[in-house]
């Protein structure tokens, strides 16, 4: 199969699990020797040589900068994060007719003008598959005039009867209902999140010195819990308890730092900074429990899943997407998500009152079966080769200006 992988961020610019997920799955059908193409937006970071004959970065990205979370946004740029990106449009036109690819996997389209984009895919009736691994119909559908949309062609949910739906949970596909009264007429596969254990390594003892060794690994944000995180700590070292916390990944760090100082942690909670995955997996081996009081509409956390196959037990959101998946006090343990239930949690594992290993060799054994990268793998190539079809490649050369027009009256009707 030819495939068009098309998303707003790529390795190694990230937010979080959506974007590594995407380029294990490009990585790994391409290693399956499927021809491969990733679309996606620019890199201030350096990137691999050997990937850049078919990582091609060349979109605006209006929306999801990494590393720059207090950004605001005025209204337009809101519009071509959203709804339409002249350049952007372009740019998927371009690709189309020069790959000309068997199927077109979508991830996340917020910050890329995702709107305008499905519509092209719609109009030369690509097939095109969408993973979602964040409530981008929603996205789309609250930032987006219903007038708007019209010119689209996305009327309440007819913009996706099209696609191929793929959801990392059942928990997102109620939110994208509940918020959008978006469904999707031919229904969805739950295709969860998994974790590549290739890279991991036999766990170490647990709690060697009677010391608790927590670790998170996520964004320093609010959503996922660093707060929680911090403030569980003080009850942790008020109470008088041996452990430590290291969190590790990048955000809002300057402003974490400045707490931790305020309420005299440092001698037990660490910035230990963005880790490859790689490297993220084999630190594992040297936790106790993985920590992910994340929001609960979090729709998917991956890194659970890799701690947990790691045989580092998570402590977890009850009702996040992972949630799904991990049976509490079997493969992790699940929360409420407040400074209290997550100080009684981590004071639980430092008294010893959970078996840890018992709980890390469930937590592999799941990963390792119906969690892993290869089943995963399996079913989307499996989704890709089902749902292609032949589509007319000879793409009419005055359809720039119809995309042209599209956007322009998009913006005209909105601004005016």
């Amino acid at each position: 199969m030819r495939i068009l992988f098309l998303t707003n961020l790529y390795p190694p610019v990230i937010l979080g699990g959506y974007e590594i997920a995407c380029a294990q799955t490009a990585e790994a059908l391409k290693k399956r020797g499927h021809e491969v193409r990733v679309l996606t937006s620019w890199s201030h970071l350096p990137t691999p040589i050997e990937a850049a004959d078919w990582v091609h970065r060349r979109l605006d990205l209006h929306w999801h900068i990494p590393h720059m979370p207090n950004l605001t946004y005025e209204v337009r740029e809101l519009h071509s994060a959203v709804c339409s990106s002249y350049s952007n449009t372009l740019h998927l036109l371009n690709a189309l007719t020069e790959f000309k690819p068997d199927i077109v996997s979508l991830w996340n389209m917020t910050g890329i003008g995702g709107l305008a984009m499905m519509d092209l895919l719609n109009y030369l009736d690509v097939p095109w598959a969408i993973y979602l691994g964040d409530r981008v119909p929603v996205d789309i559908a609250a930032n987006v005039p219903e007038d708007v949309r019209g010119l689209f062609n996305a009327q309440g949910s007819r913009l996706y009867e099209k696609a191929r739906i793929q959801s990392v949970s059942q928990n997102l596909l109620d939110e994208i209902e509940d918020h959008s009264g978006i469904t999707f007429a031919h229904g969805a596969d739950i295709v969860a999140g998994w974790a590549d254990l290739s890279y991991a390594v036999p766990h170490g003892p647990y709690m060697p010195d009677g010391k608790a060794r927590f670790v998170a690994a996520s964004s320093i944000s609010a959503h996922k819990g660093t707060d929680l995180i911090i403030e569980a700590s003080v009850r942790l070292k008020d109470a008088g308890i041996h452990f430590s916390v290291d969190l590790l990944g990048e955000g809002d760090v300057p402003r974490y730092i400045d707490m931790v100082k305020r309420l005299h942690l440092q001698e037990h909670v660490r910035f230990i900074g963005q880790r490859s995955y790689p490297d993220l997996l084999r630190s594992y081996a040297d936790y106790d429990a993985f920590l992910c009081p994340t929001w609960e509409r979090d729709p998917f956390p991956f890194a659970p899943l890799g701690a947990a196959g790691c045989g580092t037990p998570p402590i977890i959101t009850g009702n996040c997407g992972t949630s799904e998946r991990l049976i509490d006090n079997v493969h992790c343990i699940k929360i409420d998500r407040t400074v209290d239930d997550l100080a009684r949690a981590m004071m639980e594992v430092a008294a010893g009152q959970h078996d840890l290993a018992k709980m890390g060799r469930a937590g592999r054994r799941l990963v390792t079966s119906d969690l892993s990268f290869d089943r995963h793998l399996d079913r989307m190539e499996t989704a890709f080769g089902e749902h292609m079809r032949p589509w007319n490649v000879s793409i009419d050369p005055t359809l720039p200006l119809l995309l042209f027009l599209k956007h322009n009256l998009s913006v005209r009707l909105r601004f005016g």
